[in-house]
């Protein structure tokens, strides 16, 4: 629990918020106070998916499911509004530390605690599936320890059964590492789903980690999907129901109702790879329920109420590739149960799944590389951070051209179109550099103010740079005077970026002193900064913009762990992608404009298809958090930089 953070609401609804609980993908999760003095739990939902009316459409069929589940292993829905600004739901608030806490501060639960958890968490999952209602998270931060036993939390905006996928945004949704094999793939969610995640749920328990887990989320993915967890040292029965539960092969599983009636006559099954949910137009049966899907214009046809769905057979997404391939055929199953082959749907392009760096720069004494540069012609990188000095790089052999030294602590970097001028803020100096490439002699040294610029761009032309923080200016890339300003109200900015065209510059905001403008893009005139417009949806600092190769799409990252792509013309957003836990300090386009790249703060690259938002590439092996990213012409190599502890290291990645 903690204290309210500025910009935080006071109240929500008739409830007055006290505390923060928590954050997850969907919201921010309050406690809060009825009007009879009642401690309830208050989850707000972010503001990218109130913006969609079919995500309000879905939630509010779901709280109306939601409402309807009880049980003594759940926390009650208490009230909602769907059609508020921002929805937000309200649930019973359940005292007690979470299963997690409760480990980590007594270590590893007794057998007879362990059988008790799974025979409360399945009661608990059973109330949720009999509503028609997949939990899709469960771990054990979303199980409280409360005093008469356990109860499962955070259901209010799982995904019924009988509904699409709760946002059009390409959201996975759950914690990779308490996920079933057909959910990491990116299949519709169903009960054995579930159920998987309480096996790793009761592994947690019983050995005070988690079966699956490793240091990076593709080692996650490749464990889920591929190795068995050891469970050597559990007794019989409890091993037995956990293997269960965490069958590869979904039809493998127990349903809740075994766990809750019949435990003991669980039986370990033989290891095997996963198996996909059907694909469209298939007929299956699981649990004496036939699940059916037809292919239609606006998603798959919903089973009937109490029966799970089957969703389109997603495509191999992210980290999941790297650990998988494509199975060679799917188990159709027809009317009168008669099993056949079918050969697999055309397969799409392959995405390329997990990529490890393919080489990397480095320079004697270089560290704290946080700014990344590099020609037009892409044959030279330039980078440099907090130790006061800018190193260049030939990119084809990697070998060291020079080392600009004394150039303060470098927050922005960027190389004119004709590759002959780098120009660099030095942010603790409050000034402007721009230095000649190929001597590296500095051409011109003008003050700027208090603060350097966060970012900088040159105009296509070669003859403006834009530079910002903490308002926007434009300045004469021969001499370095100022031509145009624009307040933006000391709020600060993180990016700017020139349009193709050269007409429009793009100005990512900060959002750290709650300053209006503040979390928006500003879209201004590129030879006077007069205001054109601004793109308003961020719910916190815009730390990256890009321009697409034909200037008519704008991407921008933000601290909100998400990737926006606008429509310039409109200002309206296309999509928006959500990158789980971490924040996207960085985005570019590829240069063909297909695919959009974030630089995230769990030390990897993803890489998107902008047309759809599916995560078609992860690339890992960067030793800290991702901050700048760029692309060579061909679109073929990524270099990233990033680190607050000391690292001279250039990554390279080909894709």
């Amino acid at each position: 629990m903690e204290p309210l953070r500025p910009g935080d609401p006071l109240r929500i609804g008739p409830y007055r918020l006290e505390a923060r609980l928590g954050a997850g993908g969907m919201g921010q999760v309050f406690l809060g106070i009825s009007p009879g003095a009642r401690r309830v739990a208050v989850k707000v939902i972010h503001a990218e998916h109130a913006e969609d009316d079919r995500f309000r459409r879905r939630f509010a069929r779901e709280v109306e499911a939601a409402r309807r589940v009880g049980g003594f292993h759940t926390a009650q829905v208490v009230d909602a509004d769907p059609q508020a600004v921002s929805p937000w739901l309200v649930t019973a608030y359940i005292a007690g530390p979470s299963l997690q806490e409760a480990v980590a501060e007594r270590g590893a639960l007794d057998p007879d605690a362990v059988r008790s958890l799974a025979a409360g968490l399945a009661e608990g999952l059973a109330a949720i599936h009999a509503c028609g209602l997949v939990h899709r998270d469960l771990k054990p931060g979303n199980v409280i320890m409360a005093a008469d036993g356990p109860r499962i939390i955070d259901f209010g905006v799982a995904r019924a059964t009988d509904a699409t996928v709760l946002t059009s945004h390409n959201v996975v949704v759950g914690t990779y590492a308490y996920m079933s094999p057909e959910q990491v793939l990116g299949e519709v969610s169903a009960p054995p789903g579930d159920v998987f995640s309480l096996g790793c749920v009761l592994a947690y328990a019983a050995t005070g980690s988690g079966p699956f887990d490793a240091p990076t989320i593709p080692a996650i993915v490749h464990r889920v999907l591929h190795e068995e967890p050891d469970l050597s040292g559990l007794p019989g029965d409890l091993r037995n129901l956990i293997a269960a539960c965490l069958a590869k092969d979904y039809t493998k599983r127990p349903t809740v109702d075994t766990l809750t009636t019949a435990p003991q006559s669980i039986a370990a099954p033989a290891p095997g790879p996963p198996r996909m949910l059907p694909p469209e137009d298939a007929v299956d049966t699981h649990a004496n329920a036939t699940l059916v899907a037809t292919r239609r214009q606006d998603g798959p046809a919903v089973a009937p109420a109490g029966q799970a769905p089957v969703g389109r057979r997603a495509l191999l997404i992210g980290a999941a590739v790297a650990a998988v391939g494509v199975p060679a055929a799917f188990l159709l199953t027809r009317g009168d149960g008669e099993q056949k082959a079918a050969a697999p749907p055309a397969a799409p392009p392959r995405p390329n799944g997990l990529a490890s760096p393919s080489g990397s720069l480095t320079a004697e004494g270089v560290k704290n590389l946080s700014e990344i540069a590099i020609t037009g012609d892409g044959r030279t990188l330039a980078a440099g951070g907090l130790d006061a000095t800018i190193t260049l790089w030939d990119l084809s052999t990697g070998r060291v051209l020079r080392t600009i030294g004394k150039a303060g602590w470098v927050s922005a970097l960027a190389f004119s179109p004709d590759g002959r001028s780098l120009a660099s803020s030095a942010s603790s100096a409050g000034v402007l550099l721009i230095w000649d490439a190929a001597t590296g002699r500095i051409k011109v040294n003008v003050r700027t103010g208090q603060f350097g610029a966060n970012s900088v761009a040159y105009s296509p032309d070669g003859r403006m740079i834009a530079g910002a923080n903490p308002d926007a200016r434009l300045f004469d890339a021969a001499d370095g005077r100022t031509l145009a300003t624009f307040d933006l109200g000391h709020s600060g900015v993180n990016a700017v970026a020139y349009s193709p065209d050269g007409k429009i510059v793009a100005v990512g905001v900060d959002g750290y002193y709650k300053k209006s403008p503040g979390n928006t893009v500003q879209l201004l005139d590129g030879r006077t900064l007069r205001k054109l417009g601004q793109l308003v949806g961020h719910t916190e600092s815009v730390t990256g913009v890009a321009f697409s190769p034909d200037g008519k799409r704008v991407a921008s990252s933000g601290a909100d762990q998400t990737v926006r792509i606008w429509d310039v013309a409109t200002r309206r957003t296309v999509r928006v992608i959500r990158a789980g836990e971490a924040t996207v300090k960085d985005a570019k386009f590829s240069p063909d404009g297909s695919t959009v790249l974030g630089a995230c703060s769990d030390r990897t690259v993803r890489i998107w298809n902008a047309a759809t938002g599916a995560l078609t590439a992860t690339l890992v092996g960067h030793s800290q958090a991702v901050e700048r990213i760029v692309l060579t012409p061909d679109g073929r190599t990524v270099a990233g930089v990033g680190g607050s502890k000391p690292d001279g290291t250039v990554t390279l990645w080909k894709v």
